[in-house]
């Protein structure tokens, strides 16, 4: 059994949908859909979508909550030796993946940002402040 479901494009219009080089986009998908309680979804692109058509997938979380159509909101990004050369995207072509996920419960604490400091000590931490990239390995 597969862990997704594929999804398809879906235009109303059912005409092609070209996307240039850098371009973000919204791909209508032609169906509502609402996860049980407990549960959301996550949209991805499937392996071949993003290895061979470089479409890369951006903000693909439904929350139980949304009742609206889903969409497929994504980049094309092709590699360099690709650039100037549009994408197609036809009606009922597989653009992506929906995966069902179990929401995990999670305790949230406020402190502040001493008591914050403190616990970091606690931890041991080695990242510091220096950020992305400042564990030196």
């Amino acid at each position: 059994m597969a862990t997704g479901w594929d999804v398809r494009a879906a235009q109303v219009d059912q005409k092609p949908i070209t996307l240039r080089a850098g371009q973000y986009f919204k791909i209508p998908l032609g169906f509502r859909a609402f996860c049980p309680e407990g549960w959301w979804f996550k949209l991805e692109p499937r392996s071949s979508t993003f290895a061979k058509k470089k479409v890369h997938a951006l903000c693909g979380i439904i929350d139980e909550t949304y009742e609206n159509e889903l969409v497929f909101a994504g980049q094309y990004i092709p590699d360099l030796t690709e650039m100037g050369h549009d994408l197609v995207i036809n009606f009922g072509d597989a653009i992506g993946q929906i995966i069902p996920f179990q929401r995990q419960p999670m305790i949230v604490q406020g402190v502040s940002n001493v008591e914050f400091d403190q616990l970091c000590a606690l931890r041991n931490g080695k990242r510091g402040t220096g950020g992305f990239g400042s564990t030196g390995t």
